[in-house]
């Protein structure tokens, strides 16, 4: 494609069906009246320039300019929106009925089990609507669906004009952004909401007595870093679901989620007064070796395993992004 293709494919793409082809003729007819004859490449640049950035010239030619998510994102916030809200509720109400199987036999109640699986889908369902509107609408107003960093006052120019046809190696897969979805939204569940389904299980007559990882008074000292990084990461997945591809704004702000995560994890899996002694006693009571050398060996061997493993993940998928990023 050379330029004024690329420049009218840019204002086209997210028009109607029915108007893109009046409108692309419109708008090259207008761009070739502009130009001398026998043009340079720089009285093309000039004039696409002058013409100014596609998305907000493709909003000129949309009959409704009053919206809270824009007509540029509103296909791609129903589809996150329905896929949020189905991985939310669906992970809910899977941790309520897990939390509701290790009750004693008599505390159960299948009104009871019923109603709060009823108004616990209902709650979540409102709520990850709530936050995919909060974030969508955030992106519509700082440019991040044309390829800016969020809250940059950069003027466009000829040189952000996307390049037609995406690469396949640049794109982000639905697929990705899917998984990196659900592990979010599981990982904030459990640990926010309900942190005792971490433990392990020891199986008494009839009753099963669970022994939780977590001490929850220390675990809501990092309840705010959690909430915040969870966020952050559901903001990202929302931009990329977005762009679609991988571009240097976006690398960049992958690469802070990340560094972010990867201390969370290691304040979490370092952190002594965090997992609770009773954990460890437990599973000595299962095994036979002591509860101070289980200790021991989480604390000076697994956690740092998981730690390096964690980092390694982290670092491949961040020089992963950037690489993309520059095809």
């Amino acid at each position: 494609m050379n330029l004024i293709e690329r420049y009218v494919f840019a204002v086209t793409e997210h028009l109607d069906e029915g108007i893109r082809k009046d409108v692309a003729d419109e708008l090259t007819s207008n761009i070739e009246d502009m130009l001398p004859e026998n043009p340079s490449g720089e009285d093309i640049r000039g004039v696409l320039e002058k013409m100014g950035n596609p998305h907000k010239l493709a909003d000129e030619y949309k009959p409704v300019k009053r919206y809270l998510i824009g007509p540029t994102l509103f296909d791609s916030y129903i589809s996150l929106l329905k896929l949020v809200i189905g991985i939310a509720v669906s992970v809910i109400v899977c941790i309520t009925l897990l939390g509701w199987g290790f009750k004693p036999p008599q505390d159960y109640s299948y009104v009871k089990l019923i109603t709060d699986l009823i108004v616990t889908a209902v709650d979540t369902a409102f709520q990850a609507a709530v936050w995919v509107t909060i974030i969508f609408a955030i992106l519509e107003r700082t440019g991040v669906n044309e390829g800016q960093l969020p809250f940059s006052k950069k003027s466009w120019t000829i040189d952000d004009l996307p390049p037609g046809e995406v690469p396949q190696s640049k794109k982000i897969s639905r697929v990705e952004t899917a998984l990196s979805l659900f592990f979010t939204i599981l990982f904030v569940s459990i640990l926010y909401f309900r942190p005792n389904l971490i433990a392990i299980y020891i199986r008494e007559n009839s009753n099963t007595q669970a022994i939780p990882l977590f001490s929850v008074e220390r675990l809501g000292f990092y309840s705010t870093a959690i909430i915040l990084i969870a966020i952050v990461q559901l903001l990202i997945i929302v931009w990329k679901f977005i762009q679609g591809k991988w571009n240097l704004p976006l690398a960049v702000a992958n690469l802070v989620e990340n560094a972010a995560s990867c201390v969370l994890m290691i304040l979490l899996l370092t952190d002594r007064h965090l997992l609770r002694p009773e954990f460890f006693n437990g599973l000595a009571a299962i095994s036979s070796v002591s509860a101070t050398r289980i200790t021991d060996i989480w604390f000076r061997g697994t956690s740092q395993i998981i730690i390096i493993v964690f980092i390694i993940i982290i670092i491949c998928d961040s020089i992963s992004a950037f690489v993309k990023a520059k095809k």
